[in-house]
């Protein structure tokens, strides 16, 4: 009887040391997805309709490698789902996580206003496990100075079939950027700023140059900003394109310095935070070359005089030059480390080609197709190719009695192949709507993938009229949205935008 009694008890000693060590040998095995106490996501209103606040709790945020939320697409839409990751670093320079509370906050953005959108709130764990929760977010309607994008009128909807991208980043001088969907769709609009003309995107938030002073504004995703003022005083405010650069942002600015005024002829690198990198002054460089090629440049540079209009530059990685678009004359490839002129690609019968040698021996040759005339937006496609907007418009600001070149009544998206060798190019690509577009300021064209193109006509109807469209090398439409506007107000530039699998980092 004793034996058995103490067979009883070393069977139960071992049967509770087992269900202990159990427990332990769980927690050992279980992910760190399941053992992160993620328990419900909640969310409140952002700034806008497009944005929201998510927050749940959240135990250790080292193990947090990645959040990814997915937005459904409204039914009958086309447009790919908004699907947007922060990655570890970014969250953690924005203090999302608070260690005391165990939670983690995080804003989302893309949101259909008036809309009950359905969430997926994916963390993804270093471990590679995961923990997916749906979370439903209701808006209310947008009303702001935005509002104008909200109510397109959809001159051809997007079907089924790709244009190659889903939605739009549109710079504008009303508001905040606006993000578009190709359904015509409001889908992200910022608070407290007035102009977005010079803006783009710049991996982390959207940075906007201000138009009347040397601020650079940083709007962060959840529609709030914060501005930084520039590291250089004679930089007096920002004008048209800012682009990515060599190592920051390519601005174009106005400076005034001992008492002299040079009007958008002066480029400038930036960082993030308004330090001034590089700069470069298109009137030194013009007068230099000219007067080393024999010419005077008194009646071609001129001191307070809108002699120049840059329009556009962009940094060419490739062979470390900028490309710079003078609305005035042509566009011209400078080196980016001593500014020396590489090549002008212009109209020939305007001033700059035909009262200068020395500018006359930098160009190049078109051997087929058109001229850029008064053309925006500057890029340089996967196959080296140059792409812009095609205006047309002669030059406004030469000298009396010099010629300004030609003038058409209708403008393009054109593609070039530059041969630097033989010192030519080709229009290889156009559209011209059957010739009936002509907007013959701002405006802008890219590509989105290859052979499909985003073309925003910014001031058609005598500057009363927006349109964007999407049209691909054979000239068939995917979509013709049109919005009203004064001049360039409602859109300046439309860009391609990738919401669509983003990645903050």
């Amino acid at each position: 009887m004793k034996a058995h009694f103490k067979l009883f008890l070393c069977a139960l000693a071992c049967s509770l040391f087992a269900a202990c060590g159990g427990k332990d040998d769980d927690d050992k095995h279980a992910t760190q997805a399941e053992r992160a106490g993620i328990g419900a996501v909640a969310h409140s209103a952002g700034a806008t309709p497009f944005v929201a606040r998510l927050s749940y709790a959240l135990r250790n945020f080292d193990h947090v490698a990645s959040i990814q939320y997915r937005i459904a697409p409204r039914p009958g839409a086309h447009s790919r789902a908004a699907d947007v990751t922060y990655e570890h670093d970014w969250l953690a320079r924005r203090a999302a996580w608070t260690a005391a509370a165990g939670n983690i906050a995080f804003p989302v953005f893309g949101l259909y206003a008036n809309h009950r959108n359905e969430l997926t709130v994916t963390t993804v764990f270093r471990d590679g496990s995961k923990h997916v929760a749906q979370v439903a977010v209701p808006t209310g309607a947008y009303s702001g100075p935005a509002a104008v994008y909200a109510a397109p009128d959809i001159r051809r909807a997007r079907g089924a079939a790709s244009p190659g991208f889903d939605y739009m980043l549109i710079r504008n001088g009303l508001s905040s950027p606006v993000i578009v969907d190709t359904d015509g769709q409001l889908r992200w609009a910022g608070v407290g700023l007035a102009d977005s003309v010079s803006s783009l995107f710049g991996g982390d938030a959207f940075y906007v140059g201000d138009a009347s002073t040397p601020l650079l504004h940083r709007m962060d995703v959840d529609g709030t900003f914060r501005s930084s003022i520039l590291s250089d005083n004679r930089l007096s405010n920002f004008h048209h394109e800012l682009a990515p650069g060599k190592t920051g942002f390519l601005g174009q600015f106005d400076v005034r310095e001992n008492n002299i005024l040079r009007l958008e002829s002066t480029l400038a690198e930036i960082d993030s935070a308004g330090r001034v990198i590089k700069q470069w002054d298109l009137s030194q460089i013009f007068r230099d070359t000219m007067r080393a090629g024999g010419d005077d440049p008194a009646n071609f540079v001129r001191d307070g005089i809108d002699w120049f209009h840059s329009n556009s530059a962009i940094y060419d990685r490739v062979d470390n030059a900028l490309l710079v678009s003078s609305r005035e004359n042509f566009v011209v490839k400078l080196d980016y480390d001593t500014g020396a002129i590489r090549w002008i690609l212009g109209d020939p019968a305007k001033h700059w080609y035909v009262n200068y040698p020395s500018l006359r021996a930098l160009a190049l040759r078109v051997t087929e197709g058109k001229v850029p005339v008064g053309q925006h937006t500057l890029s340089v496609l996967a196959n080296r190719e140059l792409l812009l907007f095609n205006n047309g418009l002669a030059s406004l600001n030469q000298p009396a009695g010099a010629p300004r070149g030609l003038n058409r009544t209708f403008s393009t998206p054109s593609r070039y192949a530059i041969d630097e060798t033989t010192r030519t190019a080709r229009e290889v690509w156009t559209w011209e709507g059957e010739r009936r577009l002509y907007s013959d300021i701002c405006s802008s064209t890219y590509e989105a993938a290859p052979n499909q193109y985003l073309v925003a006509y910014s001031v058609l109807a005598e500057r009363t009229q927006a349109r964007l469209i999407a049209v691909d090398a054979a000239g068939a439409v995917a979509f013709d949205f049109a919005y009203p506007s004064t001049v360039c107000d409602t859109v300046f530039i439309a860009q391609p935008f990738g919401l669509n699998g983003l990645k903050l980092q």
